[in-house]
């Protein structure tokens, strides 16, 4: 994925989606939900992080 792209990322097994953005030396997964923090990974912690694709399309109900 580029830069900025909202992707299903797994860490330590789980998936989520985060926007990613590569930084030399480290990954950093930010979220669209302010209430969340954003996700930073460096080193030996990168191991445990796996991009499994871009997000192409996201349905919601609006109420």
């Amino acid at each position: 994925v580029e830069d900025g792209e909202i992707a299903a990322v797994l860490i330590d097994g789980e998936a989520t989606l985060k926007r990613v953005y590569k930084i030399p030396g480290r990954l950093q997964l930010r979220p669209e939900n302010p209430s969340f923090s954003v996700l930073e990974y460096t080193g030996p912690e990168l191991e445990q992080v796996r991009i499994l694709g871009k997000a192409v399309y996201f349905i919601s109900p609006v109420k």
